[in-house]
């Protein structure tokens, strides 16, 4: 019995270095200073603003080169999204609510997804950051990145993001990964929260089309 108990006190320790070991891997901070301020403090329509720089990526007077101006059409676009079929009340710059509602995308019990955003990166490359935190053991704090090319198809006046790579803080997640992930939710029902543009989960691309 004596010797029973010593094994399962060090398989009980040895699974709990295993789960620090992998927490540590994965931890990162991401907090609302890490969100594209001018966004979130904006009161007009975040979807209208979105239409906006559309346009504006097609005026050659435009001061702002056409990355720039999709990394802010993403930012206002996926606000949108969230708004509008997730969580409408989300606010998280707003300090005078303090319902958990303005503060997280999604509230679940197994943690929350609080921040979801796009940046545009040394390559010319947008990456989309959504950070999911845990409170409760085991804590954890992670953020998943995921890296598009972006091509500009002028002829037809579409902008196409395409998935490049994706990373759960440092550690690189497979396309059959993704595929595996994926399997377990409705592709259909994602593609449809997107407000602006055509997600498909199936070549894992976004198109927007300049002129809608």
């Amino acid at each position: 019995m004596k010797k029973l108990v010593i094994i399962l006190l060090v398989l009980a320790l040895a699974i709990f270095i295993a789960l620090n070991i992998l927490i540590s891997k994965i931890q990162v901070d991401i907090t609302d200073t890490d969100l594209p301020q001018d966004v979130y403090e904006n009161t007009g329509n975040p979807a209208d603003i979105a239409q906006l720089k559309l346009i504006e990526i097609l005026n050659p007077l435009s001061v702002e080169d056409e990355y720039t101006l999709t990394e802010e059409f993403l930012n206002y676009m996926l606000l949108d999204s969230i708004r509008s079929n997730v969580n409408d009340e989300y606010d998280p710059l707003n300090d005078s609510c303090t319902d958990i509602a303005c503060d997280v995308i999604v509230e679940t019990p197994y943690g929350n997804v609080e921040y979801a955003f796009v940046e545009l990166n040394d390559d010319n490359q947008m990456v989309v950051t959504v950070n999911f935190a845990r409170s409760d053991f085991p804590k954890v704090e992670t953020a998943l990145f995921v890296v598009f090319d972006v091509e500009f198809n002028l002829l037809d006046f579409e902008i196409d993001l395409v998935l490049d790579t994706m990373y759960l803080n440092d550690i690189e997640i497979t396309k059959e990964n993704l595929d595996m992930i994926l399997g377990y939710f409705d592709a259909d029902e994602i593609e449809a929260m997107i407000s602006i543009g055509a997600l498909d989960l199936e070549e894992y691309t976004y198109t927007v089309s300049l002129l809608d």
